[in-house]
């Protein structure tokens, strides 16, 4: 592969019927993308649980017939980009505060975990009222949450932040789009 990027556009219907279908298409126009320099198959385990839930909130929550999932690959990374005109994240902080964005009156930069499975937390970084930049933190004591009663919504972003080497949502208010963007370095071990 030259150092040029490969782009593949894909229009999903929002129906979890067409997930397994949609997703198998994505990894074979990957693997087809990527076939001069092999892909690592743990990076490609970790792009199949990202895209799953990407189409999985999309189905669950955009409220959209359609979304658009745009996948970008150089020689040293993978981007992949989900879009739609829903309605906007909502997330709940573990202190039970609604946060939605595009955040009003964001005056300062702003940390705050939204969940955690008994070892990490799922953290949100802020500087900016459209923006979202999820990070783990490790727990320095373990404590379980009810998963049997009390599996969050927002365990799905755990495992996108997990996964991915970088993940951010943005709000663009101007055009109301959802952007939710993971990054998969390539050389990675």
């Amino acid at each position: 592969m030259n150092g040029d990027s490969e782009e593949i556009k894909i229009v999903f219907k929002c129906n979890r019927e067409v997930i397994p279908g949609t997703v198998n298409a994505c990894l074979d126009e990957i693997r087809k993308k990527t076939e001069s320099h092999s892909i690592n198959e743990s990076i490609l385990s970790r792009i199949q649980w990202v895209i799953t839930e990407l189409l999985t909130n999309a189905v669950k929550h955009s409220g959209q017939e359609e979304s658009a999932l745009n996948i970008s690959i150089s020689d040293f990374d993978l981007v992949l980009q989900k879009e739609d005109s829903g309605k906007p994240l909502h997330l709940t902080a573990q202190d039970s505060k609604k946060i939605i964005w595009p955040i009003e009156n964001l005056s300062t930069p702003m940390d705050f975990p939204i969940y955690h499975n008994g070892m990490d937390s799922l953290c949100v970084r802020t500087d900016n009222a459209g923006k979202a930049i999820f990070f783990i933190e490790t727990m320095a004591d373990m404590e379980m949450p009810g998963l049997l009663t009390d599996t969050s919504e927002h365990f799905g972003l755990l495992i996108m932040t997990k996964a991915s080497d970088q993940f951010t949502y943005e709000y663009d208010s101007l055009n109301k789009v959802n952007r939710f963007v993971c990054l998969f370095n390539l050389k990675s071990k």
